[in-house]
């Protein structure tokens, strides 16, 4: 029960019992909510006091509205293996409702460091695509992506709507991946970062640059992906089996498979 005469308001301390029954998996992600009869119930408080709660709490994107279904937890958290190759669709759009907000699509030279990445001319054109990748409508990942042009032609008219680079790469082009170079570093997202991510400017990011290899060793594509440091989890293996998934069941964390 919470405390009727406490300093913090009876909504503030609904939302904190709220987040807290969230960590002991009370409510696990995809759940949903009880009624707001239920939640008065359960934590012996009043309709008003529930509805600010449940309001804040979706403003924080950990609570999601759905019309006429009710109220769910949403699961904010991107998890991954670090050594695998596929992309965020792939991996995460089974489990949970995925769209892409296109931020910026432009054709520019490729200039000499690009170039070199994926062994292509200076001048040579190169298709640059900035989205933010969402899952339950939460953004869990900026990805700048560079696509030398002459390869993949007609590429642009292919970006519309809510598209999937891989899979376009896969069933219009016939592009195989079979390696992938990384680079992660580890920083504080900027003031336009922190914002498509909906995080504060200066939390933490992961920043991740790629190069994707197809069978042939060809670069295929380079991208950067920001993802929020504070609900990101990354795996390392050496291996694709399943050793450590007792330990992630108990953890709670959510491997994304990979192709």
């Amino acid at each position: 029960m919470l405390e009727q005469n406490a300093l913090k308001p009876l909504y503030e301390q609904l939302m904190d019992a709220i987040r807290e029954d969230i960590q002991k998996q009370v409510y696990k992600p995809g759940d949903r909510l009880p009624t707001e009869t239920e939640l008065e119930q359960i934590y012996g408080v009043s309709r008003i006091t529930v509805r600010r709660a449940v309001k804040e709490l979706c403003d924080q994107k950990i609570l999601m509205k759905k019309q006429g279904k009710g109220t769910f937890v949403l699961n904010r958290g991107f998890h991954s293996h670090l050594d695998g190759i596929g992309g965020f669709h792939e991996g995460i759009g089974e489990e949970r409702q995925t769209n892409t907000r296109l931020v910026s699509l432009t054709e520019q030279a490729a200039g000499q460091e690009m170039a070199g990445y994926l062994g292509i001319p200076e001048t040579e054109k190169v298709i640059v695509v900035k989205r933010v990748l969402c899952a339950d409508e939460v953004p869990m990942m900026i990805d700048t992506c560079y696509i030398p042009a002459s390869r993949f032609p007609e590429m642009l008219d292919r970006l519309t709507g809510d598209f999937s680079i891989y899979r376009i790469f896969h069933e219009d082009y016939g592009i195989s991946f079979a390696t992938a170079e990384k680079v992660l570093k580890v920083r504080v997202a900027t003031e336009e970062e922190g914002e498509l991510l909906e995080c504060k400017p200066g939390c933490p990011v992961f920043d991740i640059f790629k190069i994707v290899y197809d069978e042939h060793k060809v670069p295929v594509h380079v991208s950067v992906d920001i993802t929020n440091g504070e609900n990101t989890s990354y795996i390392i293996s050496t291996d694709n089996t399943n050793h450590l998934k007792f330990k992630r069941e108990r953890l709670g964390i959510q491997v994304i498979p990979q192709p």
